[in-house]
């Protein structure tokens, strides 16, 4: 299995971001993929789904909370979740990583969430 790596893009406070449809990296069930999270703070992480069977499992971290979760994700939805600084889906090396249920489809986009600026 092939590894698509994903590197976060990183968002501004105060500043618009309009998310399209499409938007990321294209979804292939036969490669998991890995999203570059290398410090601590906030991560977005963007589903796009077109279709009704789209399952990620994101792989448990190293910390004592660690977990696996799974999203379900239905057709033509779009699914967001923000990991946190916690290490419950973060690995040692900082990624966090995702596999695809078989009859996954749609993209992927990362986004870090700016500091807090209150």
């Amino acid at each position: 299995m092939a590894v698509t790596t994903i590197t976060a893009s990183q968002l501004t406070s105060d500043t618009a971001f309009v998310v399209t449809a499409g938007i990321g990296t294209a979804i292939n069930t036969a490669n998991s993929m890995t999203v570059a999270y290398p410090k601590d703070g906030q991560l977005l992480i963007y589903i796009d789904s077109n279709h009704a069977d789209t399952v990620a499992t994101v792989a448990a971290g190293f910390g004592v909370d660690a977990q696996t979760t799974t999203y379900t994700v239905g057709d033509t939805v779009a699914s967001m979740f923000v990991v946190g600084a916690s290490a419950k889906n973060k690995a040692t090396d900082g990624f966090i990583d995702i596999t695809w249920a078989t009859n996954s489809a749609g993209f992927l986009a990362a986004f870090l969430l700016p500091a807090s600026n209150t």
